[in-house]
């Protein structure tokens, strides 16, 4: 799978639109994993200086649910530093309008979408997605901050998913 991403990450859309590999795999996921238009791809990219630790913010009105994506391509094995960049994430999301003045231009065009999203009981999934493998460590890591946010989401709507 990783050299097919390799390959369709080489097409003119995402060399022309996206300046890293990073973010030419982030938009990749979001254009074949949550069947984005190239338009809404391009909108749903915030990776850049002062991101916040947030890639990508992508609100799917259909399913009520705000994808906040932390996205990591490279190989080999991948330590917990990935995790607390969405554990980051996490805490900017709780403090919206400290979001709004200190994250980049694209995150603030995300802000009022994201507080509108919020203020109608939409779920918030923190996707994690990596090339790589995680270190035991991190795997460990993984365990603990998925209870912990279970503990938390029982009080609201928020979710992690790891995707390799």
């Amino acid at each position: 799978m990783l050299e097919q991403i390799k390959n369709e990450i080489k097409k003119p859309f995402y060399q022309t639109n996206f300046p890293n590999d990073g973010q030419r795999f982030v938009a990749w996921f979001l254009r074949n994993i949550h069947n984005r238009s190239e338009i809404e791809t391009k909108d749903d990219i915030t990776d850049g200086p002062n991101d916040k630790q947030i890639d990508a913010v992508y609100i799917d009105n259909d399913k009520g649910a705000i994808y906040i994506i932390q996205g990591k391509f490279y190989n080999g094995g991948i330590d917990a530093d990935p995790l607390r960049e969405v554990l980051s994430a996490w805490v900017q999301i709780q403090d919206l309008a400290s979001l709004q003045a200190n994250g980049n231009d694209k995150i603030k065009r995300k802000v009022s979408e994201i507080a509108t999203a919020i203020e109608d009981d939409y779920e918030i999934i923190f996707e994690l997605l990596t090339t790589g493998n995680l270190t035991d460590a991190a795997k460990d890591d993984l365990d603990v901050f998925q209870r912990k946010l279970t503990e938390i989401s029982e009080a609201n709507d928020f979710s992690l998913k790891y995707i390799q």
